[in-house]
């Protein structure tokens, strides 16, 4: 990983305290004048306020200079109540009239990525804000806030933390399958519509969530980690416009590619992220009303394949040999993680559930819902309710779907 130069200053301070844990960046910015001020003339400030010096551990001159200003150990002044468990980055300029400059914003991400791997914090918006998110203020400004909340900070300091050091430890070629089944299943869908699902995703992308389409490697001349990379980074502008088949999916129309890359730079993560993508899509999936009451009702590999097979991932090639593959693709994972799990979830189904408390937390909501509506449990909820586990499953799946 690179690592920022850091210039520094021998700046003299009065009495500092050990910071004891570190888990978040707040950023700010120097208001009033879109001037280029340095941790010198800020300490100087800084100290007629009465303090012990600069209250930044950092500040970043327009010309990308890193500068250094308060020890980096040592407890901040920059964010009233949360001084003791963050470090303070200050971008010079007046960021409500100004824009960052664009050295600034590369080495604001490359210093936020050297700090995640210092303190082992992850780079995402709960762990990277801007100063008014913490108390009222105007800081730092909305031209760097925007910078911020688009994903923009965040996806660059992504990349510098994991895209250079080899993006395929981090987001590997063959990914776990049973990580993808487990999603599906945490969803409340049956055995036959998760395999449906990842039968079709094996035949789209062998599971790989950074696998671009074969002709669009020749076309671009890059490989699947190569144009992820320039993806997360902004190197690469045309991801939403240039008809490549991308990821799990291979997501190819630009409304579903602006989607996914709006989506991933929202999270802070890296466009390859397989669990970005399966959040991403399982909100497509959503979308689809008619396809997802057919797969509540589900009672085989093949009608489930199909159903994506027609209703999602919609080929040119529909043919009944394509559907045979994509069947086949399908039933080998059922055998996989369905069969082999057949007496756990025999046992499971068997049971019988009364009250909602007893119920998955992923089913509370829509049976609590079910019985408010006085579509269960009798006048007041107060019968018990019988269920089964697959009863549930149904449920939710419709109430998903919109059907209550």
């Amino acid at each position: 990983m690179e690592r920022a130069n850091i210039k520094e200053t021998n700046l003299l301070f009065g009495n500092l305290y050990k910071r004891e844990s570190t888990d978040m960046v707040v950023l700010h910015h120097t208001g009033g004048n879109d001037i280029d001020a340095s941790a010198e003339q800020i300490h100087g400030w800084h100290i007629k306020n009465g303090w012990a010096g600069i209250g930044y551990h950092f500040v970043i001159r327009k010309d990308g200079t890193v500068e250094r200003g308060r020890p980096e150990w040592a407890v901040g002044a920059h964010a009233s109540g949360e001084n003791d468990h963050t470090i303070g980055i200050h971008l010079s300029g007046d960021f409500l009239q100004a824009k960052p400059t664009a050295e600034q914003i590369e080495k604001c991400a490359m210093l936020i990525a050297n700090l995640s791997a210092d303190y082992g914090f992850p780079i995402d918006r709960e762990h990277v804000l801007g100063h008014g998110e913490l108390m009222a203020t105007d800081c730092p400004g909305a031209n760097l806030q925007t910078l911020l909340d688009d994903g923009t900070i965040t996806g660059k300091a992504n990349w510098y933390r994991y895209g250079a050091a080899g993006q395929a430890e981090i987001v590997p070629k063959v990914l776990p399958e049973e990580r993808i089944w487990q999603f599906l299943k945490g969803k409340g869908l049956n055995d036959y519509a998760a395999a449906g699902i990842i039968g079709n995703l094996y035949a789209e992308s062998g599971l790989s969530s950074t696998n671009l389409e074969n002709y669009y490697e020749c076309k671009l001349g890059m490989s699947d980690d190569e144009y992820t990379r320039a993806v997360d980074s902004g190197e690469y502008q045309n991801f939403v416009y240039d008809r490549a088949g991308y990821g799990l999916a291979q997501w190819t129309y630009y409304n579903r590619k602006a989607g996914l890359l709006e989506y991933a730079r929202a999270k802070g993560k890296s466009i390859g992220d397989l669990d970005i993508q399966l959040e991403f899509l399982w909100q497509e999936l959503e979308m689809n009303q008619s396809l997802m009451k057919k797969l509540a009702y589900v009672d085989s590999v093949r009608e489930a394949s199909n159903a994506i097979l027609f209703d999602f991932e919609r080929p040119a090639d529909q043919s009944e040999a394509v559907q045979s593959i994509r069947e086949r693709y399908a039933q080998d994972y059922y055998d996989d993680f369905a069969l082999m799990n057949k007496l756990l979830l025999e046992e499971e189904d068997n049971m019988r559930y009364n009250s909602v408390t007893e119920m998955p937390e992923w089913a509370q909501p829509t049976i609590q819902k079910l019985i408010d509506k006085g579509l269960l449990g009798g006048t007041g909820g107060k019968d018990k309710l019988d269920l089964t586990l697959e009863m549930i499953r149904v449920f939710v799946i419709n109430d998903r779907a919109g059907l209550y």
